[in-house]
């Protein structure tokens, strides 16, 4: 690795220093959504030393538990601490990622073009923004560790290589407990050493006996495993392959791509259509771009080694998403999945930054400086749209109906958004998004529930038993229906309050 010397330590601080000042606006951000399951509800992180609780609570992802418990213990209850966690390990990832393209041979500038990209780019908001994406920072902080400690165990000293390889796996452990995309670590892996065989004098036999097919293994059986819990424990008769659902992959790799080179239409919530064929526009579309981004990183395995790896790197940790699409599970896109997958698109881009400098290096210095300038540009501009991002993020009002003017037709966002109105106090505005929502789906119990405590709220006792009515109609036994109707009998009877929300 090259020495670290002062300037190299300078320009790698003021990317990591890019990334704090772009999400310091992020931190008197409200907890939004999931945040509601995984702070605001969660039970098991009021005692940072009780560690069964925290472990149980989420066994796939403790880690990230216990740092909610440590958040929680330093500065309470409040969102600041937890959105100020997720500033910090983001600074700390672009810290990393600046390392890495060191230890990988780019030079500071192009270097520190990766790292600002992770830095500042508005796809990173919904991961460093919203507290529940802190599975996403997180994972990345113990995949760049591993990788780190990965090329230090194949290219360093004879003496060394034994606790390198120790600390790579330890990191890989731990990157599993907070996110299952790092099981697509050893596959990274593997190709991180086939393209720098030529710089590697470990035995290459001997590592894939001893080291890669092991951890292949591994992971193809916890991956077994884990869609074993899905389909028999979690989701019992609701989780099932869907080979059709590929060609949803790909149009969300394409859309995934393309907002990562022009970030618009971003929201928490995307609308993503069912493609029936494969001649569907949209399915040609996504394939065409998996097929170019294939061949590019087959074409530059050699001459762009790097730009090859990270490309791949970019698609490889989008596996784990498009194996849940397959299996209709969860949203099929959601901006905060590419946290992890775009640190290797970021080291592609600084390779081509490189590539780019080089051969300009003979050209004229204004020709030089002009390409700084675009770069510089692109930055600030991504600054920009990251700081508008975050206000978005600042009013979940603002947010859900971000989400619904993007996907008018869905009532998911309605439902969202009616939630937000209904706890600013907007009653009215809440009874029209529900209403909505439940046009959409009226065979949704919970469209029913909500329409109906907001119904509630504004004394509307009537139309709110019927709509309690229409939600044990969809599905007798519906618990949150039953206990507003239990509420509102004891309304109409004069022994409670007016909030069938208890």
């Amino acid at each position: 690795m090259r020495r670290l010397d002062s300037h190299t330590i300078l320009v790698g601080g003021a990317a990591a220093a890019m990334a704090i000042s772009v999400f310091l606006t992020s931190l008197h951000n409200p907890f939004v959504y999931d945040d509601y399951h995984t702070v605001i509800e969660n039970t098991s992180i009021r005692h940072v030393t009780n560690l069964r609780a925290i472990f149980w609570h989420d066994v796939t992802r403790p880690i990230v538990n216990f740092s909610y418990a440590v958040d929680r213990a330093m500065w309470g209850a409040a969102p600041f601490g937890f959105h100020l966690s997720n500033v910090l390990f983001h600074a700390l990832n672009v810290g990393l990622l600046f390392c890495l393209a060191r230890r990988f041979r780019l030079d500071a500038t192009p270097a520190f073009a990766a790292a600002a990209l992770l830095a500042v780019h508005p796809m990173m908001t919904e991961a460093v923004g919203y507290v529940s994406g802190r599975s996403e920072v997180l994972c990345a902080t113990f995949l760049l560790l591993a990788m780190l400690s990965a090329d230090r165990w194949l290219r360093g000293r004879e003496e060394h290589r034994g606790r390198w390889l120790g600390a790579m796996l330890a990191a890989w452990i731990a990157a599993l407990m907070t996110k299952e995309t790092a099981a697509m670590f050893p596959f990274v892996l593997v190709l991180y050493d086939w393209l720098q065989q030529k710089s590697i004098v470990v035995s290459a036999f001997r590592r894939t006996r001893i080291v890669y097919l092991p951890l292949i293994a591994f992971t193809v059986i916890a991956g077994l495993a884990r869609v074993w819990v899905l389909a028999r424990i979690e989701y019992p008769g609701q989780v099932s392959i869907h080979w059709s659902y590929l060609l949803i992959d790909a149009d969300v790799f394409r859309r995934y791509l393309g907002m990562m080179a022009v970030p618009t239409g971003q929201a928490l919530f995307h609308e993503v259509r069912a493609i029936g064929s494969l001649f569907d526009p949209r399915a040609i579309a996504g394939l065409a771009v998996v097929a170019v981004v294939a061949a590019a990183v087959w074409r530059m395995r050699r001459s762009e080694w790097l730009a090859s790896f990270g490309l791949a790197w970019f698609a490889l940790m989008l596996v784990p998403s498009s194996v849940l699409i397959a299996l209709d599970q969860g949203e099929p896109m959601t901006e905060h999945r590419v946290y992890v997958a775009s640190a290797g698109l970021f080291l592609a881009i600084g390779a081509g930054i490189a590539h780019v400098a080089d051969r300009l290096a003979g050209q004229d210095r204004a020709i030089r400086r002009a390409g700084a300038v675009v770069v510089a540009l692109v930055l600030v501009s991504f600054a920009a749209e990251t700081l508008l991002r975050n206000a978005v993020w600042a009013s979940p009002v603002t947010l859900w109906r971000e989400s619904v003017d993007l996907a008018p037709n869905h009532p998911r966002p309605r439902l969202l958004l009616g939630e937000a109105l209904a706890d600013a106090g907007r009653r009215d505005e809440a009874i029209e998004q529900f209403r909505v929502a439940v046009s959409f789906r009226p065979s949704d119990p919970a469209g029913h529930v909500e329409l109906a405590r907001s119904l509630g709220d504004a004394r509307r006792w009537r139309e709110a038993r019927q709509e309690l009515m229409r939600a044990l109609d969809v599905e007798p036994g519906y618990a949150p229906a039953q206990r507003a109707l239990k509420v509102l009998d004891e309304i109409e009877a004069g022994l409670g309050g007016n909030d069938l929300r208890r």
